[in-house]
């Protein structure tokens, strides 16, 4: 995972200064070799080193610094970063990228910003936007010239960027099931919606409640997702299913069966921390996983913020005190 080890000799690499003789050899030098490529389910192809147990998870494992660029629809685009990571992309003249709130980095200088009210628009899907769990404004990063531009934009809490392309992550004509707030932006078509549970027990107890986020997008199209922690995703086959904690559940191909089952007897629901239900995930489709989301990131920092209040005696302790967010 973390490259191979190999003996070089005297001469030093660097990927900003070049390479260079005039450094000093040292007996049995060693040169780390980091492999730059994104294990993103880009393609069909999978890599045995990322899965060692042969359990059927495979790892998302971020790119480092010198990633490898993509071309979507003529904007080439690239991950930089291994947590609270970045997408730095090109804008092709006269095109435009459209994101989430709060996720901007960096632009050039001669691009533009704009937004767009979609419950004010004929055309802009508003009340389904925030029934996603998403907010009704769209952030439109434009540009006018007859130049390329450029981008970078991040998450909008500390997470990775997960791309996720139609027509290859996902069949074709199908569409996936995600958190509420786990979009952050897209290129090419991208159809962000909602769909509703009408299921008495997986509404209220699969952890997506009633109005679920349901990305759709034409072939080759990417959507980025925000995900915290590790991430892992599951192919199941036809019939196969899978027990998870229904906050680590990122997203689903619609093709997945949402289910419940019970954690057991009342002193394993009351104190085994999972509650009194878990998530049952049923095949076919690709499920992804992430080990912190966003709710349990804000636990916890609001936890350490009541904690020191606690400790230094503070008013309004006993109440909570202000909330971190």
């Amino acid at each position: 995972q973390y490259g191979a080890l190999a003996t070089t000799t005297t001469t030093r690499t660097s990927p900003l200064l070049g390479t260079s003789n005039s450094m000093p050899p040292y007996e049995d030098e060693q040169e780390i070799k980091i492999d730059a490529t994104e294990t993103v389910a880009l393609t069909s192809d999978q890599d045995e080193t990322i899965d060692p147990l042969a359990s059927g998870f495979e790892w998302y494992k971020p790119a480092s610094g010198l990633s490898t660029e993509h071309n979507t629809g003529g904007h080439m685009w690239t991950i930089t970063g291994h947590d609270m990571q970045i997408l730095t992309s090109s804008v092709p003249p006269g095109q435009e990228i459209i994101t989430e709130v709060g996720s901007f980095v960096f632009m050039h200088p001669e691009m533009s910003t704009d937004v767009e009210l979609t419950l004010c628009s004929r055309e802009g899907n508003g009340c389904a936007r925030i029934c996603s769990g998403e907010s009704c404004v769209k952030v439109f990063l434009k540009n006018p010239t007859n130049n390329e531009g450029y981008v970078g934009l991040t998450p909008n809490y500390p997470a990775k960027i997960i791309p996720v392309k139609f027509g290859v992550n996902i069949s074709s004509g199908s569409s996936i099931i995600a958190q509420p707030g786990s979009y952050m932006t897209e290129l090419g078509n991208i159809d962000l919606n909602y769909d509703m549970d009408c299921g008495f027990k997986t509404c209220c107890c699969a952890g997506f409640g009633v109005c679920r986020q349901k990305i759709a997008g034409e072939d080759g199209s990417i959507v980025f997702l925000s995900a915290g922690g590790t991430v892992v995703t599951r192919e199941l086959k036809n019939g196969e299913s899978i027990i998870v904690d229904s906050r680590s559940v990122l997203a689903y191909d619609e093709s997945v069966q949402l289910g419940i089952t019970s954690n057991g007897r009342f002193c394993t629901c009351c104190c085994g921390g999972e509650g009194c239900f878990s998530t049952t995930l049923e095949g076919p489709g690709t499920v992804w996983f992430q080990s912190f989301n966003f709710t349990k990131f804000q636990n916890a920092v609001q936890t350490t913020v009541y904690e020191e209040k606690m400790d230094r005696g503070e008013q309004g302790a006993n109440d909570g005190g202000e909330s971190a967010f």
